[in-house]
Formats: C-alpha cells, structure tokens, sequence
C-alpha cells in the first residue's frame, strides 16, 4: 500500500506538467486517493465480513495493480492519456490501500494466534505493530527511490507498468501462499470464538 502511493509521488507531479495540466488540477489529483481511502476504510469492515480478511487483502492488492495501470494510462492495456483514466486509478488506488490496510493486522494477530506462540496478547499486539509499521517504512522509502529510478531510465508510462505488473504479482503470490480459494470463505464464528477461548486459557 504505502509502496504504490509513493511510487508516484517524486514523479507523478513532473508527468502531469508536461501534457500542461495545472497546479491546482494536479493539487487535486494528489487529493483523489487520501479523500477515498479516509471514505471509504471507515466501512470496508463491510467488506471483510461478507467474505475474508485475505480474500479482502488480495483483491486490494490486485486492485492497486490495476489503478498504477490507470494512473499510468498503460500502452499495454492501450490506454490514452486522458484525465478521466488517471482520476480513475487514483480513486482506485484510494478505495484498494484501504482493503489492503483495514484487514491486514487483524489476519497478522489472528495468524499468529494460530500459529500458537508463546506471547501474551500485549506483546503480542506490540510486536505485530511494529512488524507492520516497518514493513510501512519500508514502503515508502522504496516506492519513491524506485519510481524515481524508473522514470528516469524508461519513462513514466513503463514505471506504472512496472509497478502494477509487481502488485498482480505479489497478489498472486498471496493467493498462493497465505490463501488459496477457501480464503474467499469467511471465518466462522465459532472459530474466532475458538481462538479468543485458547489465548485466554494461556493467559
């Protein structure tokens, strides 16, 4: 999440001037993903509840894939370089940090509570947190080094490429190793019931 949002940042800008956009357009395309992402994270619980932490998880990450496409008005995909596809993929770049973000420290906790490690539920909650704001930190020191990296060598439009075949790919990565179709399967009741009643006995 924190990749994709600033991989563009350094380049994103720089792109938009050269086909004559405005400052205060670009000041609202900047706009575009923080205003979804504070809409829409609110009620993606929503989401979760219909079908799984995971499943939610990997259709964010394929959905960032496809915004980075949009945004970057892919020649793979035949995509013009127009206004409206570039607002898209920020919309869709907002609404999918937001299935990715929401889910992802739940399924952690739930996860290593399966995995039955001899923490207690506090240490358990701080060494899960920081393991999450790191993985964040790592994101948005390399986003904005490798976009910018890339869109010096090869251009704008083959750096959103890069990047959106990366998240398909790594969303098809977490497919494979952390769901597999039953993912699309909520967690039944009884089964989180399960895990609480186990943590409390350790506890």
């Amino acid at each position: 999440m924190s990749f994709a949002i600033n991989f563009i940042a350094p380049t994103f800008s720089v792109h938009m001037k050269k086909y004559g956009f405005s400052p205060a357009f670009i000041a609202f395309c900047f706009c575009v993903p923080a205003i979804f992402y504070a809409s829409l994270s609110p009620i993606m619980y929503l989401l979760v509840e219909k079908i799984s932490r995971r499943a939610t998880i990997f259709m964010g990450i394929l959905a960032l894939g496809v915004g980075m496409a949009f945004i970057g008005t892919s020649k793979m995909l035949g995509l013009e370089n127009n206004p409206a596809l570039i607002i898209l993929g920020l919309m869709i770049l907002g609404t999918a940090s937001g299935m990715v973000s929401v889910p992802v420290l739940p399924d952690m906790l739930e996860a290593v509570q399966e995995a039955k490690f001899k923490y207690d539920m506090h240490e358990l909650e701080n060494r899960i947190t920081s393991l999450f704001c790191l993985a964040t930190g790592i994101g948005e020191v390399m986003g904005p080094i490798i976009g910018s990296s890339l869109y010096t060598a090869y251009g704008f439009h083959f750096a959103q490429e890069a990047s959106a075949s990366f998240l398909i790919c790594l969303g098809f990565l977490n497919f494979i190793f952390c769901g597999h179709i039953h993912m699309f399967y909520k967690t039944s009741d009884a089964k989180i019931e399960q895990l609480n009643t186990e943590q409390h006995v350790k506890l």
